[in-house]
């Protein structure tokens, strides 16, 4: 059986190898918008190469630049790909003329600064995204709202992100799972924007100026960033949670195997 030395040689090697190392935030990089102290250093090693991309859709680009940049990393704001801002982008250019919008009040006035018309009754677009102060006054307008025949738009389908000290964070995927239940057969089928679609990768590849095969993906989350990227032809590298990988074993020079 290999040491503990040893794990990780694999993917240290594609590491080293990849021209875009594509990390995602929670649960990866940070757990509760604290950067954890080895991924940190490990960013830092591969800075030039390193885009994050990321289901959050509470928090703005410029807010990651910020907590980047505390903990002396300068990753500038075109490197930084979330599901959110993704969503916004994709309503905004939807030619939608009323949306209904659930999510965080930081989003909704980047909504309103893009020019989307936010509205509270008769939207033919429901935006969800991960909405903190989610209330059943919520849920009721906008099942009622897809009854009548609005779209449905969702940032992500993650049921919940790894908190402090292990706790679950409620998710996106877990209003989306209370909003179809109430739509019942009035629920259109949703447009998904996060991992594990396309959408993140894309844009992340393109901007590294990069191929899918020339990447790789850290991330914890199987369903998403695993998947997600398999199927865009990137190599996943999972750690934490069921894998046998923390990132601390990506941190081991290859010199010392």
């Amino acid at each position: 059986m290999e040491g503990l030395a040893q794990s990780g040689w694999a993917e240290r090697e594609a590491l080293e190898a990849a021209r875009g190392l594509l990390f995602d935030w929670d649960g990866c990089v940070a757990v509760n918008n604290r950067i954890l102290p080895s991924a940190a250093r490990l960013i830092a090693r591969h800075l030039e190469r390193v885009a994050v991309i990321t289901n959050n859709s509470t928090h703005l680009r410029e807010d990651f630049v910020r907590i980047l940049e505390r903990n002396g990393l300068e990753i500038p704001e075109e490197r930084i790909f979330t599901a959110g801002i993704e969503a916004l982008h994709r309503v905004r250019d939807s030619g939608c003329t009323r949306v209904l919008m659930l999510s965080s009040t930081a989003m909704r006035r980047h909504a309103l600064d893009l020019g989307i018309p936010l509205v509270r009754e008769e939207p033919d677009l429901v935006l969800l995204m991960r909405d903190p102060r989610f209330t059943y006054a919520k849920l009721e307008r906008a099942a009622n709202a897809l009854r009548d025949g609005a779209r449905l738009v969702v940032a992500n389908a993650d049921r919940a992100h790894p908190g402090v000290g292990g706790r679950l964070v409620p998710e996106t995927g877990a209003l989306l799972a209370a909003l179809l239940s109430c739509a019942g057969e009035y629920a259109p089928a949703p447009e998904m924007i996060g991992k594990p679609g396309p959408i993140l990768f894309d844009r992340a590849c393109k901007h590294l100026g990069i191929g899918p095969a020339e990447a790789v993906m850290i991330g914890d989350n199987p369903e998403t960033d695993g998947e997600g990227a398999l199927q865009f032809g990137i190599r996943p590298i999972l750690i934490g949670g069921n894998s046998r990988l923390r990132m601390d074993d990506l941190l081991e020079p290859l010199a010392a195997e």
